[in-house]
């Protein structure tokens, strides 16, 4: 906050120029656009006169120019240079075009033939300053406003441009000359103690920084100043003195948000959470504070372990305004997402990537975003309509493709996804994607055996593993289904073994070798598989724990078995596995 005050302070002096010249110049170029072709007209029938040729080229050139067609206009000023080596005008402003070309070294020469010609001229010999900082030349720009300064010595732009030259190029006695000179004329102002401030700070004296903006508080009471009084104290932890100028700084502006934002971070600091809130809030709720930079400052401040956690409550009322103050930038909308998806809320969470998706309806990643969250809620109804509206917008996205088979599989649409699934196939043959292939063809297998289309589905798996001979996915699902169907259990022995060897800890894998040794007549063995893969997420899967408990009722351990059986109804809640029948055979077969 500090390093940039001065240029402020000289941003604010300039644009006040600035904005008169633009508003002169728009006056004096509406004139030439009514009389640009007059001139023109009247420069023809005089009978193309020098004079009313150098005035028709020049009401040409700077229409030209303020059009933004340089070329053209260069080309008619380089005329009437040629014509008119004293117009001192042409060379102006061919020395702006050069500057806005990046053309410095032209523009240097531009203006300091300019300046011969008119030495007098304010304007020709201001811009050349500006030139000479444009192309890294600090001494000269600063003997350019030492001129200017002493022809033009109540300007306060050029004081200010001086003092900042001089402290750029580490000149600090220089820069407390004119800045003494404009405090004993002008007296004290804000802009005065920034600039103080900014060359004590240069200088390393904090101390004198600090006592010196305390000293101008008590004369000229400015937010500003005493929002950075505040800032040094509480970087020295003397909290009281800095609650006491943040408090000071509010008296003046209820609404200063450095003030704020200083005091809510002394009361973050002191764990002081309620006055925290008190003040984060109506900080995080005014539109005029850049999101990014409460976006920065919310990031550090869930660093600290669990606070989202035990500050929950309090937070979504700190993010509800933050929301409202910048509805419409994506990149609050997407922190907010983060947010609501880390703290549970679902609906929240999509609800800002739906709005990230309306404000910019033809953003592929906004879509994908949005569309990626629904996916992960499991949301399949919507999914398949808002993936529909992508492919609408991106015909052969790969990603919203298999999103939509998902989807289709998901509502038990097994058709419509095997029909999505050979379009995926077909574009990654096409695009020789073997990565995407590999997924088409897998997930083909997994629904042509659902249709109970085993010649099928065995089809793609056998594609699949040429492809890869270890896709472990196909591997898997291969080996169960053929050992399910009672056929070539050595291959399934083989091919899941291979799955096992990759990943020992995967339960669904050990699920499967442990059920191809059970259909081996390998129980001791299937056991030790399946009490594996209940140590890594086995017990939350009914399919693992039925198959278990027939691996334990084999072995004779039938009470065992029937708690199995038991834990396995209680997640089966669709009923696939019909346990209830399976406990009730099993127990009648006990009684024979």
């Amino acid at each position: 906050m500090n390093e940039g005050s001065t240029e402020f302070v000289t941003f604010v002096v300039n644009n006040k120029k600035m904005n008169m010249n633009r508003f002169i110049a728009t006056i004096f170029i509406l004139f030439i656009a009514l009389a640009s072709t007059t001139v023109t007209a009247a420069a023809q029938e005089a009978g193309n006169t020098d004079d009313s040729v150098k005035t028709a080229l020049l009401f040409n050139a700077l229409k030209e120019y303020n059009s933004g067609n340089y070329t053209i206009a260069k080309g008619h000023l380089q005329r009437l240079a040629a014509m008119d080596p004293a117009n001192d005008a042409a060379y102006y402003y061919l020395a702006n075009i050069a500057l806005r070309t990046d053309d410095i070294p032209s523009g240097e020469l531009y203006l300091k033939k300019g300046i011969e010609l008119d030495s007098s001229n304010f304007w020709y010999r201001e811009m050349l300053g500006q030139v000479y900082l444009k192309g890294k030349k600090i001494e000269e720009a600063i003997g350019v406003y030492e001129e200017l300064l002493n022809d033009y010595p109540k300007k306060s732009s050029i004081h200010y441009t001086l003092i900042n030259l001089y402290l750029g190029a580490q000149q600090t006695d220089e820069a407390k000359k004119i800045l003494q000179t404009i405090e004993s004329t002008q007296g004290k102002s804000e802009a005065v103690a920034i600039t103080w401030f900014n060359i004590f700070r240069m200088e390393q004296n904090w101390e004198k920084a600090l006592n010196y903006l305390v000293e101008f508080d008590k004369e000229v009471p400015s937010s500003r100043i005493q929002c950075i009084i505040g800032d040094m104290y509480a970087d020295r932890y003397k909290d009281t003195l800095a609650l006491h100028y943040y408090n000071k700084a509010l008296e003046l502006d209820r609404q200063c948000a450095p003030a704020l934002y200083g005091r809510a971070e002394v009361y973050r600091m002191a764990g002081n959470f309620p006055q925290f809130f008190a003040d984060i809030n109506p900080f995080m709720a005014n539109p005029q504070i850049a999101p990014k930079m409460k976006i920065e400052y919310l990031q550090q401040v869930f660093q600290v372990p669990n606070f989202i956690k035990r500050y929950r409550y309090q937070l979504d009322e700190t993010m509800e305004g933050f929301a409202t103050a910048h509805p419409a930038d994506t990149t609050s909308n997407m922190f907010l997402a983060a947010y609501y998806a880390e703290t549970g809320e679902n609906a929240k969470c999509k609800e800002m990537l739906k709005k990230n998706h309306d404000l910019y309806p033809d953003k592929f990643s906004h879509l994908f975003q949005y569309v990626a969250t629904i996916y992960e809620l499991k949301e399949w109804e919507n999914l398949e309509k808002a993936v529909e509206e992508a492919l609408g917008k991106w015909p052969g996205n790969t990603d919203f493709i298999q999103m939509e088979g998902i989807a289709r599989y998901q509502l038990k649409q097994t058709d419509k996804a095997i029909e999505t699934y050979r379009e995926l196939e077909k574009i990654a043959q096409a695009k020789k994607d073997t990565a995407i292939l590999i997924t088409a063809c897998s997930l083909l297998g997994d629904l042509h055996y659902e249709k109970k289309d085993n010649k099928t589905a065995f089809a793609y798996y056998r594609k699949v593993l040429k492809l890869n001979p270890n896709e472990m996915g196909a591997l898997n699902n291969f080996a169960y289904y053929l050992a399910i169907e009672g056929k070539n259990l050595k291959k399934a022995y083989q091919m899941s073994k291979k799955t096992v060897e990759a990943e020992p800890d995967n339960p669904t894998f050990l699920d499967t070798f442990g059920w191809i040794l059970f259909l081996m007549d390998k129980p001791l063995e299937a056991k030790a598989q399946f009490k594996h893969a209940l140590l890594y997420g086995g017990t939350e899967d009914a399919d693992i724990l039925d198959h278990y408990a027939e691996v334990l009722f084999k072995l004779g351990e039938h009470d065992l078995a029937f708690i199995y059986w038991n834990q396995a109804k209680q997640l089966d809640s669709e009923k696939k596995l019909k346990l209830e029948e399976k406990i009730k055979e099993r127990k009648d077969q006990l009684k024979k």
